[in-house]
């Protein structure tokens, strides 16, 4: 993997951080953890394929490499922006699916999997930053589908927003077999709507 372009280092006190040795940062330990995985990964390689110095890291995530990684996902989320509005919630499904895919490294996601169980932090930050935003992600989705009237208003097991990132683990690292769209239209058609509570008909007015 080529090495990230170096940056300036930090401005003199007083002068607002530059957003560029943060991106600059975060990407690079994604690059690291996908390369010898979160244990491996020390703050002295991340410093040195930032092009930054390690006061530079601490001063901004002081808890360390689990702080900085945690960040970088949740950088990576952000970009996804606002959730989509297609109209209908099979669209919404499919266009959420398909932009968190998007970059979807599985190397990453197992190397930090494989550490959860031996950093409570981590496991902690990840839980927080990751599997419960997520599972707002979905919620979201289906309360907008149930107000305009296209699934009913029956409970949705928690498990749904397991699913999604389950199977898209599994067929990635595993199955080693691309996310594309017709993955993704599968999994939403013949996985996903099929446990959504069906809308009850109106029963017809009688005279």
């Amino acid at each position: 993997m080529p090495r990230l372009e170096p940056v300036v280092e930090d401005a003199p006190r007083g002068r607002p951080r530059d957003p560029r040795r943060r991106e600059a940062i975060l990407a690079a330990a994604i690059a690291l953890v996908a390369e010898v995985g979160y244990d491996r990964m020390t703050v002295d390689a991340l410093a040195a394929r930032a092009g930054v110095s390690k006061p530079t890291i601490y001063r901004r995530w002081p808890g360390g490499k689990s702080e900085i990684i945690v960040d970088a996902i949740r950088a990576k989320r952000a970009d996804g922006g606002t959730l989509p509005d297609t109209g209908t919630l099979r669209g919404d499904l499919i266009a959420y699916i398909r932009g968190a895919t998007e970059g979807f490294d599985p190397h990453v996601a197992a190397g930090l999997i494989m550490q959860l169980q031996s950093s409570p932090e981590l496991e902690a930050l990840f839980r927080e930053e990751v599997v419960c935003d997520e599972a707002a992600r979905f919620e979201s989705l289906l309360t907008r589908a149930a107000a305009r009237g296209e699934i009913g208003e029956g409970v949705v097991t928690p498990l749904f927003a397991d699913i999604p990132g389950s199977i898209i683990f599994t067929r990635s690292l595993i199955r080693n077999e691309p996310i594309d769209d017709a993955f993704v239209e599968e999994l939403v058609d013949r996985v996903l709507l099929p446990i959504l509570p069906v809308k009850k008909e109106q029963a017809p007015h009688v005279v």
